[in-house]
């Protein structure tokens, strides 16, 4: 669908009242690519995108749009340009590693949970970049410790940071004490008048939302917390602030925006959606950001049947997602039973229908969707997880163009952002360029070649760099994910495997996938035990042993990696003698 005329004139009107301001920065263009703006399903070939200073100028055919002399242009034919993605769902205080909410599995004895804080507040910056190399440029922390306003602020102060949202504390009906030191990320607070002594003190501090973590035990019945709902939502609009509530059961879903929630964090999974609770949604204008991936990865990550997507393995955190095959290796007497009997059964992990279905159902009556993942929550990791998130809802039945205008203008609408969303003059130049179309696939979202974070054209290498070290943990973590295409992901297709010295035992990418394929399909116990990493410019050399494969012993050897390019070229393998 092409702009029309008046459409046109508004462009060229909006380019010269911006030429009229302070600033003195030059605009910048992407000539040539595809435009694409989910929200209205507009798709302009051959278009030029034009911004000066963080704000976009102009969005039109290419033949339609005058880009002054001085302008830096960077021309991108055979490139898609859409809006910067928006992650709804998001959590800072947590890692996405198994060791990060010992409230559900307590490994503090392995790493106490201070020392994870320590390392999730120090890796930040790093957590960041990697949100922005994924294509998201804006999150929204949906609730955390008082330091989520930290987070805030240094992601405000940082060039190559996403836009931060954030909740405080979660106004909670249940105590989770272990998470608790010195800054709780969770409040039990049980009565009304408490409730709204702690909203003010949130909204006093700043937060942008108040977050209610709506949990109801057994014997009780969610009237039972509803006052202090509805003295949370009462005190929360009054101060200005929208209501978030975490309700996963229908029944308290349905509480919860009588109540006067404005915001459904979860989908509604244990029973499937009746029409006066899609009209209530619908009457009440709630949104509703169904994370319909969080809770398959934490079915995975216990029974180690892990199935990251590639761009998770590529542009994840290694040392955060190899932590999550720790479970195969920790003493039993670390591992509740429960979890150690489903790593021996091995089971297949299926998706939530019922999430599924209901997310149909809700968006096909008109209820608004913004797409998020929970990020942080053990096996989700932040930046690359809305990758999975957006397979998921392809399962669920939504169009690829559906689907990113969840996490486009839906997510913007989250956020409470007027200029954030769409591909439109006027909007903040936040925008990802993409080497394949995803509304033809929407797996092609992964495919980034550019990212622009308020008018600053980054390029993927220089946010998240691949250190040897990096590169090979990757194929670990696949290794011990049985997942082929992330670990082909670390390997160039020139690759050379040798039998140290000189015996060549694999030759190129597709000789390594005909090697592992039947491997990875036939095995369900196959681990990579890596006892020391010694990286020397780029080489890396590994001690490892792996044990579950072809054959009962453990394989116990010596492993040198060259890596040009962030790939592994070449490998020389020493077997124990």
């Amino acid at each position: 669908m092409q702009c029309s005329s008046l459409s046109r004139w508004i462009l060229v009107v909006a380019f010269l009242l911006s030429w009229g301001g302070s600033s003195n920065a030059q605009p910048t263009a992407l000539v040539g690519p595809t435009a694409l703006n989910p929200a209205d399903s507009t798709v302009i070939e051959n278009a030029t995108v034009m911004w000066k200073d963080d704000r976009i100028v102009a969005v039109d055919s290419s033949s339609e749009v005058s880009v002054p002399e001085e302008t830096t242009v960077h021309k991108m034919p055979d490139k898609y340009v859409m809006p910067g993605l928006v992650d709804g769902h998001v959590h800072f205080f947590q890692s996405g590693g198994l060791y990060t909410r010992p409230d559900i599995i307590d490994l503090r004895a392995v790493r106490p949970y201070a020392e994870e804080l320590r390392r999730i507040k120090e890796r930040l910056p790093d957590t960041f970049r990697r949100y922005l190399r994924s294509g998201v440029t804006s999150v929204v922390d949906v609730g955390g410790p008082m330091w989520n306003l930290e987070v805030r602020a240094r992601a405000g102060t940082t060039a190559t940071a996403p836009t931060v949202v954030t909740a405080g504390p979660l106004i909670s009906s249940v105590s989770r004490p272990s998470l608790d030191t010195g800054d709780p990320p969770i409040l039990k607070i049980t009565t009304p008048q408490a409730a709204r002594a702690e909203v003010q003190e949130q909204v006093d501090a700043g937060v942008d939302l108040i977050k209610i973590w709506y949990i109801v035990g057994p014997n009780e019945t969610p009237a039972d917390y509803r006052p202090v709902v509805e003295a949370t939502v009462d005190e929360a609009h009054a101060a200005g602030k929208r209501v978030a509530v975490h309700a996963t059961e229908l029944e308290t879903a349905r509480t919860a925006v009588e109540a006067g929630a404005d915001i459904l964090v979860h989908s509604v999974s244990n029973e499937p959606v009746d029409e006066a609770f899609v009209q209530l949604l619908l009457e009440n204008d709630v949104i509703y950001t169904p994370t319909l991936m969080v809770g398959e990865r934490y079915r995975e990550t216990f029974a180690q049947q892990l199935d990251l997507t590639t761009g998770e393995h590529h542009i994840g955190q290694k040392n955060v997602i190899a932590s999550l095959f720790d479970l195969r290796t920790l003493p039993d007497s670390l591992v509740p039973a429960r979890i150690r009997q489903r790593i021996e059964q091995a089971p297949t992990v299926p998706s939530d229908t019922t999430a599924m279905r209901t997310l149909k159902r809700l968006h096909g009556a008109g209820v608004s969707i913004a797409a998020g993942t929970d990020a942080g929550n053990i096996g989700t990791p932040h930046g690359p997880a809305l990758f999975r998130e957006f397979e998921l809802m392809r399962t669920a039945g939504l169009t690829p163009r559906e689907i990113l205008a969840t996490a486009t203008a839906g997510g913007a609408r989250l956020m409470g952002r007027d200029d954030l969303g769409q591909l439109t003059p006027g909007m903040q130049a936040d925008l990802v360029v993409l080497d394949k179309n995803p509304f033809a696939d929407i797996s092609n979202t992964s495919s980034i070649h550019r990212v622009v974070k308020d008018g600053r054209v980054l390029t993927p290498d220089t946010l998240t760099p691949r250190p040897p070290e990096a590169v090979v943990q990757q194929s670990a973590n696949a290794f011990n994910a049985r997942d082929l295409g992330g670990f082909l992901d670390a390997f160039a297709p020139e690759v050379k495997v040798y039998a140290h010295p000189d015996s060549l035992v694999t030759d190129g990418r597709d000789g390594l996938r005909k090697q592992y394929n039947s491997v990875f399909e036939t095995t369900t116990t196959l681990n990579v035990r890596i006892h020391h990493t010694a990286p020397m410019g780029n080489t890396v050399v590994l001690h490892e042993t792996i044990t579950g494969g072809p054959g009962s012993s453990p394989n116990e050897q010596v492993v040198l990696y060259h890596i040009e390019d962030g790939a592994i070229n070449r490998v020389w393998i020493v077997p124990k003698e």
